[in-house]
């Protein structure tokens, strides 16, 4: 096998596009799903947040499950390939956070057509908890939220998955508990997270969310690197 095949960047573009495969059906049944509530449930009274809102729960989840099926799914077949641990570190970030941009494009390019069927079908959809069609920083602001939501969830799980990996079931259910707490401040730094556990205690302005946000990837990214440095490979 060619070194072009085991670089970084091919990596990246292996794992993106599997993965991408596997986000579309998810996405097809989230739209499926948010259509059959919206159409079934509606009525002179009744009031839907938009497709964004509505999803961004589940799409976090989803990069969550993602990121752990990486080290199950992933890792074993690429390391038999010849792959390094360095290439798949760097192929799976890159992967990571282009899918984590490739998930809000397709939630908020699909989100504005609807907006535009519900005055035709008479449905009451608004944007309840945050509004990307206010201003272009409002905008920005709200794609560069979910996009780092999406890449800390993904992340989160893959740590789960590496440390399950490589130290056992003991220290993956200590990972597990640190995940709990990491998602925690992740919902003080971003607003579009539906799991929040300290946003009523705790507001932090958005000039130093962002950054700290940043900060946490880096971190996180850290961690999955020394995991996955020098981790034996089980046969």
């Amino acid at each position: 096998m060619s070194a072009i095949i085991l670089s970084p960047t091919t990596m990246a573009r292996f794992l993106f596009m599997e993965q991408l495969k596997w986000t579309m059906w998810f996405l097809s049944f989230m739209f499926v799903i948010y259509i059959v509530v919206v159409s079934f449930a509606s009525g002179p009274h009744s009031s839907f947040i938009d497709l964004v809102n509505f999803s961004n729960g589940s799409s976090s989840i989803y990069m969550f499950v993602l990121g752990i099926l990486t080290t199950s799914s992933f890792f074993y077949y690429y390391m038999l390939q010849g792959v390094t641990r360095k290439s798949f570190f760097l192929g799976t970030m890159i992967s990571s956070v282009l899918l984590a941009v490739a998930i809000t494009i397709i939630l908020i390019v699909l989100a504005f057509p609807l907006q535009f069927i519900s005055g035709w079908a008479g449905w009451n959809i608004h944007a309840q908890e945050f509004d990307y069609t206010s201003s272009f920083s409002a905008f920005i602001y709200v794609f560069g939220s979910l996009v780092m939501l999406h890449l800390i969830y993904f992340l989160i799980g893959w740590m789960i998955g590496l440390t399950f990996y490589r130290l056992g079931w003991r220290y993956g259910l200590l990972s597990i508990a640190c995940s709990i707490l990491i998602i925690a401040i992740a919902g003080v730094f971003i607003e579009a997270t539906h799991f929040s556990f300290f946003t009523n205690i705790i507001t932090v302005p958005t000039f130093i969310a962002m950054p700290l946000s940043i900060v946490l990837i880096v971190l996180l990214l850290g961690v999955n690197y020394r995991l996955i440095k020098d981790i034996t490979i089980k046969i």
